[in-house]
């Protein structure tokens, strides 16, 4: 099983790559690779780097800057013409319903706005979608296949899937709360005197 999963996922990386090649807005079929890939878990990114800046058009309302989004994030690259990244949008839907607290932008690849408008005229999206036409987002965040997925947290990218993520898995809400709950730790909202009361009591 494991074979077969990396075999698909390395067609669906060449797919990609042969497709860097094709001007914005073409399009190239995975459906084989898709309809093999197994689904993928969060994996905890080595060493947390800094995200790349993400700052994109919408395809509809106001631009995105990553810079400025607070708390968790997801960054979901995709194509409409993906068939896993058509099969994985039902998942990420309901992971978005469920977690509201976490923020989701999806970044298409390189097509033309009219094609991605009327791809979720049938389904809503799970959170803004915006427009990576020039394919240097997906370049910045080192994107090899189609799904990708990186979750981001005080900026940096704690977790990330290539291909299709296991987004309705315990797995997947545990890892992500696990982001949410780390941080700086909680503040002492006790009174001056309160704390040297405590203190003398210490001693």
């Amino acid at each position: 099983m494991r074979g077969a999963a990396r075999a698909a996922l390395s067609a669906a990386c060449r797919a990609l790559l042969a497709i860097a090649a094709l001007p914005a807005g073409a399009s190239a079929d995975v459906s084989a690779a898709g309809d093999q890939q197994a689904l993928q878990p969060l994996r905890p990114v080595a060493g947390q780097p800094l995200a790349p800046a993400l700052r994109l058009e919408a395809l509809d309302g106001p631009g995105f800057d990553l810079a400025r989004s607070h708390g968790v994030t997801v960054v979901h690259f995709f194509a409409t013409w993906c068939a896993p990244c058509r099969t994985e949008l039902p998942a990420l839907a309901r992971f978005a319903a469920r977690t509201p607290q976490v923020s989701v932008v999806l970044v298409d690849v390189a097509e033309v706005p009219a094609r991605v408008r009327r791809f979720f005229a049938d389904q809503p999206a799970p959170g803004p979608v915006l427009m990576d036409l020039d394919r240097a987002a997906a370049r910045a965040f080192g994107v090899s296949l189609l799904p990708a997925s990186f979750v981001v947290a005080q900026g940096r990218i704690a977790l990330a899937a290539e291909g299709e993520a296991a987004w309705d898995s315990p797995d997947t809400d545990t890892a992500i709360a696990g982001l949410q709950g780390a941080g700086a730790p909680p503040r002492d909202l006790s009174s001056p005197a309160e704390n040297h009361n405590k203190s003398q009591e210490e001693q």
